[in-house]
Order: C-alpha cells, then structure tokens, then sequence
C-alpha cells in the first residue's frame, strides 16, 4: 500500500492520540481519597485523536481497494 497524504495525517492522528493518553496517564489521572476520578482535557483528546487516526486509515485504504478495483475491471 502506498502512503498518501491521507493515511499519513491517519498515522499522524494516531500518533498525537498516543501521545495524549500518554501525557494522561503519567501526569494528570488519579483518584482522592472520596473515590472522585480527577481528569484532564488529555483523555477526550486521546480518544478523539485515536479514532479519527483509526478513521481516516480506514478511509484510505477503501479508497485505495477502490483504486485496484477500477483498474482491473
């Protein structure tokens, strides 16, 4: 499969999401001693960035097998 402007801002989304949960999990979730889960704006990011990456991958390689598709017949 050849790398598009597509699926490398994919692979770029995934990355930033990566990072993201990353950034989450070593500095900014924990929970007190209420049981009160303290979160920051990292963790939507991270989901965000993901399935985006996880989408525009996918989208680029349908549009890829599409390719293949009409040049065969």
């Amino acid at each position: 499969m050849k790398l598009t402007r597509l699926s490398l801002v994919g692979v770029v989304f995934i990355g930033i999401g990566a990072a993201c949960g990353i950034i989450q999990y070593v500095f900014y979730g924990w929970i007190d001693a209420d049981g009160f889960i303290h979160d920051s704006l990292f963790l939507p990011l991270s989901y965000l960035f993901l399935f985006a990456g996880a989408l525009l991958l996918v989208i680029s390689i349908l549009i890829n097998l599409s390719g293949r598709f009409k040049r065969n017949g």
